[in-house]
């Protein structure tokens, strides 16, 4: 056997060597896991924001389903920025809260990372990750999503994508109209709708022992 100068016999050297690099990946694992956690505090405490902010709002126009944009839109909130760094601000169409039977339900995705319709007055907030949407259905598991849109010249209207409600809000706004429904909508802008498919994956849970107290 080759020894170096301290010793050490070329396969000793190679198992320390293996060793390090398992103890440097456990580390850095931990390391990005803890940062990770770190951020989806961030983005825990930015949706029980934005829950709150959307009050106002939604007792004026007495809506149960009030997105994001519609507050920046009308001055009433801020974009939120995104505190995974893949894209500058949170996604504001995506993001809303609903009312139900006197409780408030938010929804959040900045980037990759999503709250989905979450109690607001709960201690504990689950953190997803999620997929880009897709019109292939690859498992049976997927979270399924209804999108519309409508055609101008032959191309989309939008390239955002819309649910029903949000697809409304944004039609009559660029039109300066005041549809109620889409089937009030005239059939020459060929308003058409998809489904959509994307992965949702449980990655966290943040706790904030200080919700509940504060939300009763």
């Amino acid at each position: 056997m080759i020894k170096n100068n301290n010793g050490f016999g070329g396969k000793e050297v190679l198992a320390v060597s293996v060793i390090c690099l398992i103890l440097a990946a456990v580390l850095l694992t931990t390391s990005l896991k803890s940062s990770n956690h770190e951020k989806f505090k961030v983005l825990e405490y930015n949706a029980r924001f934005f829950g709150s902010s959307a009050t106002t709002y939604q007792m004026e126009n007495s809506n149960d389903q009030i997105y994001m944009v519609e507050l920046v839109d009308n001055e009433m909130f801020s974009k939120i920025e995104n505190p995974f760094g893949d894209e500058k601000y949170c996604d504001v169409n995506e993001s809303k809260v609903d009312y139900d039977q006197g409780k408030k339900y938010v929804t959040l995705r900045c980037g990759e990372y999503l709250i989905d319709h979450q109690d607001l007055s709960a201690q504990k907030f689950n953190i997803y990750k999620v997929s880009d949407w897709t019109l292939e259905k690859k498992d049976e598991d997927m979270q399924e999503f209804v999108s519309y849109n409508y055609k101008q010249d032959g191309q989309d209207g939008f390239n955002e994508i819309y649910s029903e409600k949000l697809f409304l809000y944004a039609f009559n706004k660029k039109m300066e109209k005041e549809y109620h429904s889409i089937s009030e909508i005239p059939s020459e802008f060929g308003v058409y709708q998809k489904k959509l498919y994307r992965t949702k994956t449980l990655v966290d849970t943040v706790e904030n022992k200080e919700a509940e107290k504060e939300e009763k």
